[in-house]
């Protein structure tokens, strides 16, 4: 299905979590997420076919923490490799599904984990060489999109948007994380996260991750006021608690969809969620009056 005749929908359904669920299926705190990827494929083709299966319109490859400062061509397993496997392991995920067998996948781009200059040492131009590769990597491997997700920096979204638009015609989402004092930890506010969406060529701005659906609900209804592209939000199921040591989410599918259905009355157009989120959360939202 072509990106502009799903974003014609009044309703777009996009996934859920990736970490947590691989944590469910064994991954150690000291493996990267990404190696699964290669190491353990199958893991992450079920995982991406139960969100399709759930009704997800849109699929994240398991690319999020894959950039050139983490991944080299000297590592055991390249910036090159993951994306290509990442990207495969969704498509094949997609085929195997009856419910909905013309989902997208996303190539799915997070921040670099690099302060970009004055609070760190990362350049612009160093910046846009990351984006770049993996922008080019996503759409040789057959990326159908790219999401661009939990930037806490307008400069290092505007890099990746640049990146995306000097190598490949992918349309872009991008997604913002935001502290709880309304800004960005750069310091920018929604209406410089807004502004830089539009003005980069974004399809679509939001948020993901940082908050439950209640509190992200103040920053969704200022953006929704102030753009004109169609709004994304993918919160996380509610805010982390420490259950015997450990961190968790603990708001139910039913609870959760009750919160979006607010969202979506509110006129955000794309929907899903994050940490903590599963394929059930995501069939919930199917069940919106």
């Amino acid at each position: 299905m072509p990106f502009q005749e799903l974003l014609s929908r009044p309703l777009i359904y996009l996934d859920g979590g990736t970490g947590t669920m691989l944590q469910a299926r064994g991954l150690r705190p000291d493996e990267r997420t990404e190696s699964w990827t290669v190491k353990r494929p199958e893991e992450l083709i079920r995982i991406h076919q139960s969100y399709v299966d759930a009704g997800a319109d849109i699929v994240n490859a398991n690319t999020f923490g894959v950039n050139k400062f983490r991944y080299h061509d000297d590592s055991v397993y390249s910036l090159s490799q993951l994306v290509e496997t990442a990207i495969a392991n969704a498509k094949q995920s997609v085929s195997r599904t009856a419910g909905k067998p013309n989902a997208l996948v996303s190539l799915d781009l997070g921040p670099s984990g690099e302060f970009m200059e004055p609070f760190g040492d990362l350049t612009y131009e160093n910046a846009l060489d990351n984006f770049r590769r993996l922008a080019s990597a996503g759409e040789k491997a057959g990326a159908d999109c790219i999401s661009i997700e939990t930037m806490f920096s307008c400069q290092e979204a505007q890099a990746a948007l640049e990146a995306c638009r000097d190598v490949c015609d992918l349309p872009v989402l991008l997604s913002f994380s935001f502290q709880e004092n309304g800004r960005l930890l750069t310091g920018e506010t929604v209406a410089d996260a807004a502004k830089t969406a539009e003005r980069c060529g974004a399809a679509a701005v939001g948020f993901n991750c940082g908050f439950g659906p209640a509190q992200m609900k103040p920053l969704l209804r200022e953006l929704l006021d102030i753009t004109t592209l169609p709004v994304i939000a993918k919160p996380n199921a509610g805010l982390p608690k420490t259950v015997n040591g450990t961190t968790c989410y603990t708001m139910e599918p039913a609870e959760f969809a009750a919160a979006m259905k607010e969202i979506v009355d509110m006129g955000v157009r794309l929907i899903g969620g994050c940490c903590g989120t599963t394929p059930e959360f995501i069939r919930s939202l199917h069940d919106l009056p």
